[in-house]
């Protein structure tokens, strides 16, 4: 998935993609390709949904403590 895609799931998206993705990395019948190609798409989901907790927060102001 594009990183445009990623950005118009919102995060709830992100989140049940990346969730599926994890359930397939976890079947221990899985072709390596598969496992290798499911593993990178993990990285970017966590990395979009990063990006939009950043924008988020900054949305909302600096922490204070």
């Amino acid at each position: 998935m594009s990183s445009a895609g990623q950005e118009r799931l919102g995060l709830d998206g992100l989140l049940d993609r990346l969730e599926a993705v994890i359930g397939r990395l976890s079947d221990p019948g899985a072709p390596l390709e598969r496992l290798v190609a499911d593993y990178e798409e993990a990285g970017r989901l966590v990395e979009a949904a990063q990006g939009q907790l950043d924008a988020a927060t900054g949305r909302i102001g600096p922490a204070r403590g």
